[in-house]
């Protein structure tokens, strides 16, 4: 495979036109040398070389690729220096993929301070299911993701950072006891409704939702019960909001789940230490 040193190797030749006196100025051997611009005609696809006794002459293909060479290596410099610069200096963009709920409670534990800190590293947010978070993640279109309960991949760091349980609450005061708001198509929902019919709990209206926020708006102010997470309902009036008594409960791991390189950027570590930092607080 060409590497940048054969280009390189055939500059000096290229300028000395002469084997044993390139190999000397660029400290390698002959055959070293021989090799690669071997390796450089292959790659071309022709000779970039005429020899003879007297020594070497470029071929038209030679002069050609000489005129290119050092543009050629001050480009890769160029690419090489912004790609180091993107591992090392503390800039760029983060793409953080979360379910709208968690968010609410995770990203206001550091993203305020973060961003003061690091004035130029700026944070997009993508919201959506955990599951589809993750997969993002895998397929590299995220940097990173707060995802419930993810599943383990072999790509994936996953790290725990706080606890959550979902389970059957109302309001004090609550108006409609057989109104039940709740989200069907999460896993969590699905498992503690399949219980509670266990249990004889009916409900005459169930009025789906999508989004947390909304169902918890409604249990705050009395609409009915709802199934939701016990830190996205605490955004609310907590001190109006219950537990229904013998509700059954699905315990749920709030991960931050990201790949190796993620973690080798600077921006990266950075953010991996503020959660973690943040969090281990709450």
């Amino acid at each position: 495979m060409l590497s940048q040193a054969d280009l390189r190797y055939f500059i000096e030749l290229a300028k000395t036109l002469h084997l044993t006196r390139a190999a000397e100025r660029l400290a390698v051997t002959q055959p070293t040398l021989s090799h690669s611009l071997k390796r450089l005609e292959n790659e071309i696809g022709c000779e970039l070389f005429v020899r003879s006794k007297k020594g070497l002459k470029l071929t038209s293909a030679g002069e050609k690729l000489q005129n290119s060479a050092s543009d050629l290596l001050n480009r890769w410099d160029e690419i090489k220096s912004s790609a180091l610069g993107d591992v090392e200096l503390e800039q760029g963009v983060i793409k953080v993929g979360c379910h709208a709920a968690v968010a609410q409670y995770v990203l206001k534990e550091f993203v305020p301070e973060f961003l003061k800190k690091h004035p130029k590293i700026n944070i997009q947010l993508v919201h959506g299911l955990s599951r589809h978070m993750t997969e993002q993640v895998v397929s590299s279109q995220l940097d990173v993701a707060f995802a419930v309960n993810p599943t383990e991949h072999p790509d994936l760091i996953i790290k725990e950072i706080c606890q959550d349980e979902v389970c059957l609450w109302k309001a004090k005061g609550c108006l409609n006891d057989d109104v039940l708001f709740v989200d069907s198509n999460l896993i969590q929902s699905q498992n503690i409704m399949s219980k509670l019919q266990k249990k004889g709990h009916r409900f005459n209206r169930i009025i789906e939702s999508s989004s947390l926020e909304v169902i918890s708006n409604m249990v705050a102010n009395r609409a009915g019960m709802a199934i939701v997470p016990s830190r996205v309902v605490k955004q609310y009036e907590e001190s109006k909001l219950e537990k229904v008594k013998d509700s059954p409960v699905f315990h749920d791991r709030i991960c931050l789940v990201y790949k190796n390189e993620f973690r080798k950027l600077k921006r990266g570590q950075l953010f991996i230490e503020a959660v973690k930092k943040s969090l281990a607080q709450n």
